[in-house]
C-alpha cells in the first residue's frame, strides 16, 4: 500500500494571528515599529500598532543621530509618509498614540521645545498608567515651575529620574509623597540644599532606592537625608562634592542599607589639591559647581 504524503505550505507572515506577529516584534526598535513594520502589508501594520509594543519607551537611546531633520528616521518618514518636517515632538506624539494610555516607562532625551509646556502636557495627558519616568535637564524655569503640578496626574508613579534638578524639588517631592503611594526610586543631580534634604526626608520616607551621584552634597544634607528614608536598601552619592567617601559617620549611617556606595565623593578642598582646574570641565563635576 502506498502512502500519501501531503505537504502543507508554512502560512505566510502576512497571514499570522496578530498576537504572534506582535510577539515577534517585541525585538524591533521603536524605528522599525514606527517607519518600517507598518507598510509591509496590513496584517503586520495591525501586529505593529499593538498598544503592547508601545508601553516602555526609552527616547535617549542616540538621540541626536536619530531625531534629527537630516537622519535616517526622518528620511525614513519623508520617503514612505510624506513626512516633509519631521519633529521630536511628532515622534513622541506618534508614540503615545500607539500605546493608547498604556505607556508604564518613559524616559526623554533633551530634545523637547523650550519651554516644554506642550510635550509635558501629552505626557500627563496620555501616559497615565506611568510608573517610571525619565526627564531630561535644561527645562525651562517655568516647566520646571509646572512639575508639581504634573505628578498628580501619575498616581502610579514608582521611579523618577531628573538628570538635573528642578527649582522646584521640594514641591515635586511634596506631591509625590502625597499622590504616589508606591512611589520608591529617585535618581537626581544637582547641588542638593538643605531644603531638598528637608524634602526627601519629610515626603519620601518609604524610598527604597535613591541616587544622588555627581551631586554637591554637604554631610549635614547627606546625614538628613539618611536620617529621613529609613527603608533605603539601595544608596548611591559616587563622585559627589561635600563630604568624603572616608567620614566615619557616614559610614556608620549607611552601614545597614544592603548596597551604600559613596566612592569618589570628596570636600571642594580636596578637590582643588587633586584635580587641576581644566577637569573640573568633566561632565561629572560639571552640574554641582
Amino acid at each position: 500500500m502506498e502512502t500519501t504524503v501531503v505537504l502543507t505550505a508554512a502560512p505566510a507572515w502576512a497571514e499570522m494571528e496578530t498576537d504572534c506577529l506582535a510577539h515577534v516584534f517585541r525585538r524591533l526598535s521603536l524605528d522599525d515599529l514606527a517607519a518600517a513594520a507598518p507598510l509591509v502589508c496590513r496584517g503586520w501594520r495591525r501586529a505593529a500598532a499593538d498598544p503592547s509594543l508601545w508601553r516602555a519607551l526609552d527616547l535617549r537611546h542616540d538621540h541626536v543621530a536619530r531625531f534629527m531633520p537630516w537622519g535616517a528616521l526622518a528620511a525614513a518618514f519623508a520617503r514612505r509618509y510624506g513626512v516633509n518636517r519631521f519633529t521630536f515632538a511628532g515622534f513622541l506624539t506618534l508614540c503615545l498614540a500607539r500605546a493608547a494610555g498604556s505607556v508604564s516607562q518613559l524616559a526623554l532625551p533633551p530634545l523637547l521645545s523650550c519651554p516644554a509646556a506642550a510635550e509635558l502636557d501629552r505626557v500627563a495627558n496620555d501616559c497615565p498608567r506611568l510608573r517610571r519616568l525619565a526627564l531630561p535637564p535644561l527645562l525651562s524655569a517655568a516647566d520646571e515651575a509646572r512639575l508639581p503640578e504634573l505628578v498628580p496626574r501619575w498616581p502610579l508613579l514608582q521611579h523618577l529620574e531628573l538628570d538635573s534638578k528642578p527649582s522646584s524639588f521640594p514641591a515635586v517631592a511634596a506631591q509625590l509623597g502625597a499622590h504616589c503611594p508606591g512611589f520608591s526610586g529617585l535618581k537626581i543631580s544637582g547641588s542638593i540644599k538643605p531644603e531638598d534634604a528637608a524634602a526627601m526626608a519629610i515626603s519620601l520616607p518609604r524610598l527604597r532606592s535613591l541616587c544622588l551621584d555627581s551631586s554637591y552634597l554637604p554631610k549635614q544634607e547627606l546625614l538628613a537625608i539618611l536620617a529621613g528614608c529609613k527603608q533605603l536598601v539601595e544608596f548611591s552619592a559616587r563622585n559627589c562634592v561635600g563630604f568624603n567617601d572616608k567620614d566615619e559617620e557616614v559610614i556608620r549611617r549607611g552601614a545597614g542599607i544592603d548596597r551604600f556606595d559613596i566612592g569618589g565623593s570628596r570636600f571642594v578642598d580636596d578637590l582643588h589639591d587633586d584635580v587641576m582646574m581644566d577637569d573640573f570641565c568633566d561632565s561629572s563635576y560639571v552640574d554641582v559647581m
